[in-house]
């Protein structure tokens, strides 16, 4: 899964400081909001994957995903203030709008887990479909995908059929099965992506209406790449990268905007130095939260008696 955090992580980092600058259509290479519906599929999977068949502690669960996103994110929001960027908090929603969602997502999953083993995945991602849909249609599709029309309070909910798909494709996944060439999914899913990024810079569609089949899309290429990965095909490069992927979406503008005060305006080398110091943040903040986090899971998940 690293890699493909990795990916979508470097395609926000490119299309916000890299993608502005680009000539004609080559800017819509690289995609923001497509690749934020990466994430939450890849986030749905991760979150469930652990208690398919396990019960949980909802106590401890909450404990540690809030240590290991609150961690980080508030320390991003005092550096961003510090920079001058005041639109970088939860309620504006620059860069934090997904952040928010996130931490709404890990709140609910433990009711929505019991909810699934009633109801199963698919019905509920049928639910959140009708819910999403609704909702966009009603106020409408958000031109050019900056998520502000729907505020921190719809912005999970237009978003969540995109979580429940990671859940789901958790629930199903099993080892050893092969989900063709890993070259057509990656290449299909980028095509797609900036063709959509496209659609919503320059015509009335929006990103929101198209997203939910994206997210299918997606959900092909992320099993792809967790079969690639299981048989030891993945990057080494890619997955270390991916590791930090939370602090290169928190971090990426902050540090272009520190660059920027410098006198530093480059987009090249803004985007290089705005990786480069990513760097300390991963080690001296997200990677600690980590470990707390990790160390809480250690007693978290325990085993759900089988049935005879």
């Amino acid at each position: 899964m690293d890699t493909v955090r990795a990916v979508a992580a470097l395609s926000v980092v490119f299309a916000h400081l890299l993608g502005p600058s680009m000539p004609g259509i080559s800017r819509y290479i690289f995609t923001g909001h497509p690749a934020v519906i990466v994430f939450f599929v890849i986030s749905g999977f991760c979150i469930h994957f652990p208690f398919r068949t396990a019960e949980m502690s909802a106590v401890a669960f909450l404990k540690r995903r809030y240590l290991r996103i609150v961690i980080p994110t508030a320390v991003a929001l005092v550096l961003a203030q510090w920079v001058g960027i005041r639109a970088y908090n939860p309620i504006d929603g620059y860069i934090l709008w997904s952040v928010v969602c996130e931490l709404i997502y890990y709140s609910l999953y433990p009711l929505f887990l019991p909810v699934s083993r009633k109801v199963g995945w698919p019905a509920m991602i049928a639910v959140s479909v009708i819910v999403s849909y609704v909702t966009v249609i009603g106020l409408g599709s958000n031109e050019y995908g900056n998520a502000q029309i729907y505020g921190p309070s719809l912005n999970w909910v237009v978003s969540l059929p995109a979580w429940f798909m990671g859940c789901y494709i958790a629930q199903i996944y099993r080892r050893g099965l092969y989900f063709g060439n890993i070259w057509i999914w990656r290449a299909a899913t980028a095509m797609t992506a900036s063709i959509l990024y496209w659609a919503t810079m320059n015509t009335p569609i929006g990103f929101y209406l198209t997203m939910i089949p994206f997210g299918v899309l997606a959900c092909g290429w992320i099993l792809s790449e967790a079969s690639n990965a299981e048989r030891g095909k993945a990057s080494a490069i890619m997955e270390k990268v991916g590791e930090a992927c939370f602090s290169i979406y928190l971090i990426h503008v902050i540090a272009a905007a520190a660059l920027e005060r410098l006198g530093i305006t480059n987009p090249i080398i803004v985007c290089a130095g705005s990786l480069m110091l990513v760097v300390p943040f991963f080690f001296f903040v997200e990677k600690p939260a980590q470990e707390l986090s990790r160390h809480l899971g250690r007693r978290m998940v325990t085993e759900t008696p089988r049935s005879s």
